[in-house]
């Protein structure tokens, strides 16, 4: 194999990703080579101090600061609402397409066809209200965690 594959090798055989033959391969080329040698070592150094290096979490201090924010609470309301609106939507057009036989029906009365819609659009509604109150309170429930 030329030198520029084994070079190549190299990061996979640090990483641990080699078959036998292969880091058999690499263990060899690195007792010869000083220049992949010298690569092995500043890799194995790098992998080192990445391995140290943590992700700093902001304090909770700002975690309040964001979730108490304008732009946080204006977001997350928009996201509820569009949320809301579209599950109407598909609740409303899927008992639409339920009740569409009955609607489309000319023998029924106006008046009736208007009441089925409206009150097919009331359970949809209150559906994702209850469904969005439960989700509210659940998230605030203090004992949750206690058995009764």
């Amino acid at each position: 194999m030329d030198h520029e594959k084994l070079k190549e090798l190299v990061s996979s055989y640090l990483d641990g990703e080699l078959g036998q033959e292969e880091r058999e391969l690499v263990e060899r080329h690195l007792e010869e080579c000083s220049e992949c040698r010298q690569a092995y070592r500043e890799m194995s150094e790098l992998g080192e101090v990445m391995g140290k290096m943590t992700i700093k979490e902001p304090p909770k201090e700002v975690w309040k600061m964001y979730t108490e924010s304008v732009y946080n609470r204006l977001e997350r309301g928009i996201g509820w609402i569009l949320l809301s609106i579209g599950a109407m939507i598909v609740l409303f057009f899927t008992g639409y397409q339920a009740l569409k036989g009955l609607i489309l029906d000319p023998g029924v009365p106006l008046i009736i066809k208007g009441g089925i819609l409206c009150g097919l659009a009331g359970v949809v509604v209150l559906l994702v209200s209850l469904v969005r109150e439960r989700l509210f309170v659940n998230k605030r429930e203090r004992y949750k965690e206690i058995e009764k």
